[in-house]
């Protein structure tokens, strides 16, 4: 029998185990550094998400408050501008912990989520002339897209027919998010006694708002929560400051089993007058998801109460 040669030889079992055990760390080398940049990749995406979603109810909110009191000063429907009377329901009314009715009024039915405060805002439009039925120019528009027309047809003496309620409530998979209900549309034209609820930002774990009210003599701006504010006074509201905490969807492997502080949600603000401390801080129940906070002051630009023109 002839002997094969070196070359034509296998391998033997040692040589076989040493190139296994070389290849299966090749391959854990390459599976961790696999989960790490997916790691990475989900902690970008959710950052990227927390950022996005704060920015966006923020914009909604900021562009909300600026249209309160809005009433146009070339109205096409009427000779000169007009203003709501002392009687009419103020532009801007806001509630603590607060969970809508369902009606176009601010009337809270519960507590709000993790005691999330509700703002309702309202304002006018604006017609294009010579049409009719009257049909909005869409230079103002309500969280449902719709231009806002001067008055509504067959409607109450009120000149703002437009009106946004913010407030936060729960999706149908339990995740929170940013409501905003406005009046409803048919045909193009708004209806009366109607109105319709889209979910705007998922995400926001709350919403905080505190006011800065101003004297008769605009001498003195107190900062205060709804709660302290009487009915009479939503006409002096001045700015809004807003605080929301927004989670993102992914969860964060480096929480677990860490302890979440309490955020402080108005920092740079004094101790304003009525406010508890579900309106100052706010402790998270899902300590595993990313979160941040974002927060703003919007200075109110019209006219609150009937003190230019015509009445």
């Amino acid at each position: 029998m002839r002997r094969l040669s070196y070359a034509t030889r296998g391998t033997t079992l040692i040589e076989l185990l040493v190139g296994m055990f070389v290849a299966l760390i090749v391959l854990g080398v390459a599976l961790q550094l696999t989960l790490l940049a997916r790691a990475r990749y989900q902690r970008i995406t959710d950052e990227a998400l927390i950022e996005d979603r704060g920015t966006q109810a923020l914009e909604l909110l900021t562009t909300a408050l600026q249209q309160a009191g809005w009433v146009t000063d070339t109205p096409a429907t009427r000779g000169i501008r007009q203003w709501p009377d002392a009687k009419a329901p103020p532009s801007i009314q806001g509630a603590d912990s607060c969970t809508p009715r369902e009606a176009e009024n601010l009337e809270c039915g519960s507590g709000g989520i993790r005691s999330s405060d509700a703002v309702l805002v309202r304002f006018a439009g604006r017609n294009v002339p010579t049409t009719s039925p009257q049909r909005a120019d869409n230079s103002i528009s309500d969280c449902s897209g719709y231009g806002v027309t001067e008055q509504v047809q067959g409607g109450d003496a009120d000149l703002r027919p437009g009106y946004m309620l913010l407030y936060l409530s729960k999706a149908s998979d339990g995740e929170p998010q940013l409501m905003c209900r406005s009046r409803r549309h048919q045909s193009g034209q708004p209806l009366t006694n109607a109105w319709t609820s889209n979910g705007m930002v998922r995400g926001v774990e709350t919403m905080q708002l505190l006011y800065s009210v101003g004297t008769a003599d605009g001498s003195t701006i107190t900062t205060l929560s709804a709660r302290a504010i009487p009915p009479d006074q939503w006409r002096r509201v001045q700015a809004v400051h807003i605080a929301l905490v927004v989670r993102g969807d992914y969860i964060d492997p480096a929480s677990t089993g860490k302890s979440v502080p309490t955020l402080t949600l108005f920092p740079r603000l004094r101790q304003p007058e009525g406010a508890n401390a579900q309106d100052l801080g706010f402790t998270p129940t899902q300590p595993q998801r990313r979160r941040a906070l974002f927060t703003a002051t919007v200075r109110l630009r019209n006219p609150l109460a009937c003190e230019v023109d015509v009445c």
